[in-house]
């Protein structure tokens, strides 16, 4: 499966298809109105011809990286700070038919 942001400039390449997509009420998340689906780092590939800017907040555990030209934001990681590498895609690239299909997951992130 294949995810762009709006201007194609990022390209993610998915190599299995997300079982659920996560949508978390924190503080950034809520802002960001992402739906995160949860990959190894190496079930991922990040393909841009500028690259991506991030954003590290709080606890310095995950950054949250967007395209430079068109301001999607594309994907997280976790940082070494954080016990597990993860890196979540942000979902809402797909398709509105390719994400409706997929199974939500509320997540409680305002409690952390």
């Amino acid at each position: 499966m294949e995810l762009t942001c709006h201007c194609g400039n990022v390209r993610l390449e998915l190599k299995i298809f997300p079982k659920e997509v996560g949508i978390c009420n924190c503080s950034i998340c809520r802002r960001y109105a992402a739906a995160w689906a949860y990959f190894s780092p190496d079930q991922v590939q990040i393909h841009s011809k500028e690259k991506t800017v991030f954003y590290c907040w709080g606890d310095k555990e995950a950054e949250f990286h967007r395209c430079d030209l068109c301001g999607c934001v594309t994907h997280y990681v976790t940082t070494e700070k954080c016990s597990e590498a993860i890196l979540a895609v942000n979902m809402r690239m797909a398709e509105n038919a390719v994400l409706s299909s997929i199974p939500v997951r509320k997540i409680n992130g305002e409690s952390y």
